[in-house]
């Protein structure tokens, strides 16, 4: 269970770092609005709740309307998680480098880890959880292509049935 804040601690501290490099590419200023090189499709990474935790990517279905599908998978002897999320962004506004939106998903997390292997006989104990809900973000694009995603959302927990309001943090190369 600690290992979910030290990743996130992790993340966040790439999130930081990573303007410093992306100054280099400010050369080149590029913005959302650009008919000639309009930057529709993205990859990245994504940690959160409801569009799952590793690769990310971001696809358009209309110039307002963005789909985005991300998960990973992280198998030791005695752990194993995977996840997959999926995400619809509505734009609400755009500007050259800032995109305010809603969003709507569903994740599906399953987490199987070793609890006694004493013997032939190993018991494991299991969690399956779907999350659903939604929020509000903002995107902010760094230098030429990549961007900056945060969002706070409205999470319903499968497993227990709370509401709790989550985080969700990303970042995307965009062509």
């Amino acid at each position: 269970m600690n290992s979910i804040p030290r990743t996130l601690s992790a993340f966040l501290l790439v999130l930081f770092l990573l303007p410093g490099l992306a100054t280099g590419q400010n050369a080149k200023i590029r913005d959302w609005n650009n008919q000639a090189d309009p930057m529709h499709s993205a990859v990245g990474v994504h940690y959160g709740s409801l569009a799952g935790h590793g690769l990310s990517f971001r696809m358009p279905i209309k110039w307002y309307l963005y789909a985005q599908v991300g998960g990973g998978v992280w198998h030791v002897s005695d752990d194993k998680k995977h996840n997959l999320g999926f995400e619809l962004n509505y734009l609400l506004r755009q500007d050259d480098r800032l995109r305010l939106f809603l969003g709507a998903g569903a994740g599906y997390f399953y987490h199987q880890e070793l609890l006694d292997d004493s013997g032939s006989n190993e018991s494991w104990k299991t969690t399956k959880e779907w999350n659903t809900g939604g929020g509000v973000g903002v995107e902010y694009l760094m230098g030429t292509r990549w961007a900056v995603q945060c969002e706070a959302d409205f999470v319903h927990k499968g497993i227990n049935g709370n509401i709790t309001v989550a985080p969700q943090v990303g970042i995307h190369y965009y062509w």
